[in-house]
């Protein structure tokens, strides 16, 4: 009896150790399955939020560069009208080049400089431009880049003689957009 009781003792034993392991099996699978599942759930999460992010910097990126071009074209912070920011930004480009803007005028008539009429929201200007040659070719450049909305043209040429210099005298044609940009506080603002 000894032998059947050591022996049951010994199948008892392993037995327990078999339904054991197989319960510690079963419950490390199921957690290792229900850790698996909360990582994958955190991966998708994590893509979801990284493409977010990602289109968020390239919009913000995109953004950025459209109000760098508001701002080239002055149509973010720059409450003044269209003319005062031309004659303001004209001054300080001829400062720059050292010529003079020796004067700024409307034409009487808009189709007088080259024969045609102009748009309701355009406003010529006639603006002659006194300096050096390559000076007054550098103003009428820049002019054409400034960030109030202009058609600039070259209409003459005149060279004049200065006390110790010889100089030219440019006539440019200038259109401005009347009601142009002139402030838009943001991106989705709206001209004045």
């Amino acid at each position: 009896m000894k032998r059947t009781t050591a022996a049951g003792l010994w199948f008892a034993a392993v037995l327990t150790l078999i339904v054991g392991a197989f319960g510690v099996v079963i419950l490390g699978e199921r957690r290792i399955a229900d850790q698996t599942a909360t990582n994958d759930g955190l991966a998708a999460q994590l893509a979801t939020d990284t493409a977010i992010v990602s289109s968020r910097g390239a919009l913000l990126l995109e953004l950025s560069g459209f109000r760098v071009r508001l701002r080239q074209l002055g149509a973010v912070g720059r409450p003044t009208p269209a003319v005062a920011g031309f004659v303001h930004d004209a001054a300080r480009v001829a400062q720059q080049h050292h010529t003079t803007i020796s004067s700024i005028a409307a034409p009487a008539s808009p189709g007088t400089a080259r024969g045609r009429t102009e748009p309701h929201d355009a406003l010529p200007l006639a603006v002659t431009v006194e300096g050096r040659y390559a000076d007054v070719l550098a103003v009428t450049r820049a002019l054409s880049g400034l960030p109030v909305p202009a058609e600039i043209d070259l209409l003459s040429v005149v060279r004049t003689a200065r006390p110790g210099a010889v100089s030219v005298a440019a006539d440019l044609r200038v259109v401005l957009q009347r009601n142009g940009f002139t402030a838009i506080s943001d991106v989705g603002g709206r001209p004045d």
